[in-house]
C-alpha cells in the first residue's frame, strides 16, 4: 500500500511545524488547508512527500495578529 503523498503542516506559536493529516492530491490538500485555517486560523503548508518540498501555503492572516494582541492588552489590565 502507497502512503499519500501531501502532508499538511499548521506552523505552531514557536514557528514548528506540527503535521495535521495526509491526503491523495495537491487539489485535497489545498482544500482542507483553506478549510482548516477557517476553523483554526494560522499560518499552514503543504509538504510534498516525494519532491521534499513545500508545494503551496496560507500565511496568517494580519488580522489574526491583531486580535491576539488586542486580547493580550485586555489580559494584562
Amino acid at each position: 500500500m502507497r502512503a499519500a503523498p501531501f502532508d499538511i503542516f499548521r506552523k505552531d506559536l514557536l514557528g514548528t511545524p506540527v503535521w495535521m493529516e495526509t491526503v491523495e492530491d495537491i487539489e485535497t490538500a489545498n482544500l482542507r488547508m483553506k478549510q482548516m485555517a477557517d476553523r483554526s486560523p494560522g499560518e499552514y503548508f503543504v509538504f510534498s512527500q516525494e519532491t521534499n518540498e513545500i508545494l503551496s501555503s496560507l500565511p496568517p492572516r494580519l488580522s489574526e495578529f491583531a486580535a491576539q494582541f488586542l486580547s493580550s492588552l485586555e489580559s494584562e489590565t
